[in-house]
């Protein structure tokens, strides 16, 4: 609904075949593991990652209402999917909230000055209760773009922007393919060196923190997919909620107040392409490709879904690209 298609339903045909080759275990209980009044360390035990996540949210936004400030890690914890989710999950409950997520994987983004992937995506995500509507959420890849982004390029037979990704033998593409290989290339860090060291840290705050790593105790296919990092922070421990919110108002209109630069018609906080996007989706439902709406039907018809039974492809009969 937000727009942001990248983790979306694109990523169905991933997450069934996860589930049948059992990394993805529904129905599996996630909990606390370790504990303490500001601390804690969440099992996500392979269930969906969206799960995990949520699960920690709430259990760092219950501390922070406590404790006044919570922060909590995960282990087996598969993919998450937006980051943002959760900061926001967290601020509407009247907290501040910080974010990181690892990726399992060695790649997609080369260290700056590298040639090899050593890097996830490894997102950065902050979130601001408002004393009206919803919070102002950041929610960003460490790389030029998001990997799942490249998913949708790819869903949508289009090219990327020049800079973005280079394919496994170290030359600029804009054909996302060429990124996927084989061999495999690598994402661009977004702000050269300042996105390369921010994954970097991504990296140190779940992975590293979590007692874990991905390059020699998970040779072959990782046992979990992201490490996740979630923070809150009460008001209350400062001037209080209300006046927060009040302060926080007054800066957020001070940036809107800004006069737009030629080329733009206003100036946008952060998350808010996505608002807009939601409120049009709540009004008009969500567009998607004729591809991937083809491959949800025959994922469906392939499930014997009930409802996908008098659907017919759209458009010919392209449907999800094997990655």
């Amino acid at each position: 609904m937000a727009g942001v298609h990248s983790h979306g339903v694109l990523r169905i045909p991933q997450y069934l075949d996860e589930i049948a080759e059992g990394s993805i275990k529904p129905g599996a209980i996630v909990g606390v593991i370790r504990e303490t009044l500001t601390t804690a360390i969440v099992d996500c035990n392979h269930n969906f990652g969206q799960i995990g996540a949520a699960f920690m949210a709430d259990v760092v936004a219950e501390k922070a209402k406590a404790s006044m400030i919570a922060c909590a890690i995960s282990v087996n914890a598969n993919h998450i999917g937006r980051l943002g989710s959760y900061v926001e999950r967290i601020a509407r409950k009247g907290l501040l909230a910080f974010g990181m997520a690892a990726v399992f994987t060695v790649g997609p983004m080369a260290p700056f000055g590298g040639a090899e992937g050593k890097l996830g995506t490894n997102p950065i995500a902050f979130a601001v209760p408002r004393k009206y509507g919803t919070p102002v959420v950041l929610d960003c890849a460490t790389t030029v773009v998001a990997e799942g982004k490249l998913r949708s390029y790819v869903q949508e037979g289009r090219d990327v922007p020049q800079g973005w990704i280079r394919d496994g033998y170290g030359n600029d593409t804009v054909k996302p393919m060429e990124f996927y290989g084989p061999p495999r290339g690598t994402i661009l860090p977004m702000g050269g060196a300042k996105g390369s060291a921010l994954a970097m840290m991504a990296d140190i705050f779940t992975i590293a923190l979590s007692n874990t790593d991905y390059w020699s105790c998970l040779p072959e296919k990782p046992d979990a997919q992201n490490g996740v990092f979630l923070m809150a922070v009460n008001p209350e421990a400062f001037f209080g909620e209300e006046l927060f919110k009040e302060q926080s108002e007054k800066h957020f209109r001070f940036f809107k107040d800004t006069k737009p630069a030629k080329g733009f018609t206003e100036v946008l906080l952060p998350g808010e392409i996505e608002e807009k996007n939601t409120e049009c989706s709540q009004k008009n439902g969500i567009e998607l490709p004729d591809s991937t709406w083809n491959g949800l039907i025959e994922i469906a018809k392939g499930l014997n879904c009930e409802w996908s039974k008098e659907l017919v492809l759209e458009g010919g009969h392209n449907a999800f690209v094997k990655l």
